[in-house]
């Protein structure tokens, strides 16, 4: 058996060894320390690939619509007029407190690139880099007086060759 073989990571997807290397050596500083997501505040895990005017000591997210803010004064003034108390998308499961909302990458490209970014900071091997219009976004919620409120979400492939269902899960550090 190829020596190679045995070392062969199919998390790499399809990446030569001096590939693999380039991109750790790429993504080796993280470019958000932390993040206030909502009332939360999370040190981030991982190298997110954010545009340069997003690097930033502590990113403020909106946990309803997912916009990012690199000044807390901007993120107040964000928080005042947002009207988004729901992820787009439709309402496909609810329970007491918690509720599943169907998003549709297609349709809702910001947001689900938004979660794609947000994921990027808590998973390692979470890729960026596909096409979002490929994906629906299951997003999870907790129900709240003033909104529904994100803890998660899982995406599966609209269209699977290999019959993959789950592409990527993801519980916010804090539940």
């Amino acid at each position: 058996m190829n020596r190679e073989r045995l070392f062969f990571n199919d998390e790499n997807h399809g990446m030569t060894p001096k590939e693999v290397q380039e991109f750790i050596n790429q993504t080796k500083f993280k470019t958000v320390e932390s993040i206030q997501f909502g009332p939360h505040w999370l040190e981030t895990w991982y190298f997110t690939p954010l545009p340069k005017e997003y690097h930033s000591k502590c990113l403020y997210v909106c946990d309803f619509c997912l916009f990012f803010c690199v000044h807390k004064k901007e993120y107040l003034r964000h928080s005042r007029k947002c009207t988004v108390r729901h992820p787009p998308g439709d309402e496909i499961y609810r329970d007491k407190d918690i509720s599943f909302f169907e998003v549709d990458g297609t349709l809702q490209r910001v947001y689900c690139e938004n979660l794609s970014l947000i994921s990027r900071m808590f998973l390692d091997h979470k890729n960026v880099y596909n096409t979002i219009e490929a994906f629906l976004f299951y997003v999870l919620c907790e129900v709240k007086d003033d909104g529904f409120h994100f803890v998660g979400y899982f995406s599966k492939e609209k269209v699977s060759v290999n019959t993959n269902n789950l592409s990527c899960i993801l519980v916010m550090p804090f539940c």
